[in-house]
C-alpha cells in the first residue's frame, strides 16, 4: 500500500484525482499537506513551501498552469470523508475536521450551518480542505528521552511550537519509547491522529504497554483512563481550553506524569494567554 494511499481512497474519480495520484507517486519528496479550494489551484505544502499541481499529474511553481479543483468535486469530496453520513460525523464536523484511518486529517472551511443555539450543525458549499499527512518517524524523541525519563520516572512535558512543525509526531514517538521502557502510558487521543485505532487496535506504534482512548473529549479520556488504567503518564495532544487544561492538572495532582503539546511561538507567549498561565 503506497504512503498516501489511505487519503487518495476516499477522493472521487476525476482529473484531480488522476493529477494527485501521478504526482505524490513521483515528486520525490515527502507531502506534508494537500490544499484543495474550490474553484482553485491544487497545491502542496511540503519543507514549509508551497507546489502546484499540473493537470498532467507534474510539480510546477506557476499557479496558473495548475489543475483547477471543481466545487462539485469538492462537495463529493466532503461526504467521502464523512463516509456519506453527515449526522455520524456531527462532532467531527461542529470542530472543522475529520479524522480518518491512518491518522491523516482533514480540515475543512466554507458555508457554516448553525442551529438555533448557535453551534456549527453542518458544512455545505465546501470552499477549503486541508489534508495533512501523518507520517510516523521512529527515533524522533530519542533525543528528548534523557530529559523526560528519569530513573524510570517520567516528567511531566509541554511542548509548545507553531502549527505544522511536528508536535503530534514527536508525542507518539515519546509514548513508544516510554512505554517499550516499562512506563504505563495513556493517551488521551479527541482527534485520532496520535495511535489511529482501527478497530481497537493502533495503526501507529505507540508502545506495548500503552492504553488508548480515542474521540473522547479530552479531559473525560483524562479522567477514564486514571480511573481504570493507573497510568505512570498520559500523553495529549493541543491543549486550547480551560477544561482541557485542568483535567491535565488534575492529572499531573493525581500522581500521572501528563506530555502535552500546545500552539504557541515562545513559552513568553503562551504565559500571556490566560488560559495557560
Amino acid at each position: 500500500m503506497g504512503e498516501y494511499d489511505g487519503i487518495l481512497r476516499f477522493m472521487p474519480k476525476g482529473d484531480t484525482l488522476r493529477a494527485l495520484d501521478k504526482c505524490l507517486s513521483g515528486c520525490g519528496f515527502p507531502v506534508e499537506e494537500i490544499r484543495l479550494r474550490s474553484e482553485r489551484r491544487l497545491s502542496m505544502f511540503a519543507g514549509n513551501r508551497v507546489y502546484f499541481v499540473s493537470p498532467g499529474g507534474e510539480v510546477t511553481g506557476d499557479a496558473k498552469s495548475a489543475c483547477l479543483v471543481s466545487r462539485g468535486w469538492m462537495n463529493a469530496l466532503f461526504r467521502a470523508l464523512c463516509e456519506n453520513s453527515l449526522y455520524a460525523y456531527s462532532d467531527e464536523i461542529r470542530r472543522g475536521f475529520v479524522t480518518i484511518r491512518g491518522g491523516h486529517r482533514a480540515g475543512f472551511c466554507g458555508r457554516a450551518v448553525c442551529g438555533r443555539d448557535g453551534r456549527i450543525e453542518n458544512f455545505r458549499d465546501i470552499g477549503s480542505i486541508n489534508l495533512r499527512v501523518a507520517r510516523e518517524i521512529k527515533g524522533c524523541a530519542e533525543p528528548f528521552l534523557g530529559s523526560v525519563l528519569r530513573n524510570g520516572r517520567v516528567r511531566s512535558t509541554l511542548i509548545v511550537s507553531p502549527p505544522g512543525l511536528g508536535k503530534t509526531t514527536l508525542l507518539r514517538d515519546m509514548a513508544r519509547l516510554i512505554s517499550n521502557r516499562g512506563v504505563k502510558v495513556g493517551i488521551s487521543d479527541d482527534r485520532g491522529e496520535i495511535a489511529a485505532m482501527f478497530k481497537g487496535v493502533p495503526s501507529n506504534d505507540v508502545g506495548v504497554n500503552t492504553d488508548v482512548v480515542e474521540y473522547a473529549p479530552k479531559g473525560e479520556g483524562v479522567e477514564i483512563l486514571l480511573r481504570t488504567m493507573s497510568p505512570g503518564a498520559i500523553i495529549t495532544d493541543e491543549l486550547v481550553t480551560e477544561g482541557e487544561v485542568s483535567a491535565v492538572c488534575c492529572a499531573k495532582g493525581g500522581g500521572a506524569a501528563v506530555m502535552a503539546s500546545v500552539h504557541g511561538s515562545s513559552l513568553d507567549d503562551l504565559g500571556r494567554r490566560q488560559v495557560f498561565k
